[in-house]
């Protein structure tokens, strides 16, 4: 809050959007392979990706980081769903 009393709504920051473009990425390479190491190294930059999620967003302000924190949350469902898909396959 500034000495005017207006809250300034942040645009989302580089480690939100590259959070978000991580877990997107971890999800179509588990979507693709199921073994070998495109899926580890897919499975890396999914956990890696997690973990930067709860750390960039631990307190979304305003919608414009609302939107990618959304969209990053559903990501992250999508990334364990292919993981344990491919782990139980």
């Amino acid at each position: 809050m500034s000495a005017t009393g207006v809250t300034a709504r942040p645009a989302p920051g580089k480690g939100q959007i590259l959070t978000v473009l991580g877990l997107l990425a971890a999800v179509a390479v588990l979507y693709g392979q199921h073994d070998g190491l495109p899926f580890w190294l897919g499975a890396l930059t999914g956990v890696v990706s997690v973990l930067g999620y709860l750390v960039c967003f631990d307190s979304p302000r305003g919608i414009w980081q609302w939107l990618p924190a959304g969209v990053g949350f559903c990501a992250a469902f999508l990334f364990a769903g292919q993981f344990l898909v491919a782990l139980l396959a």
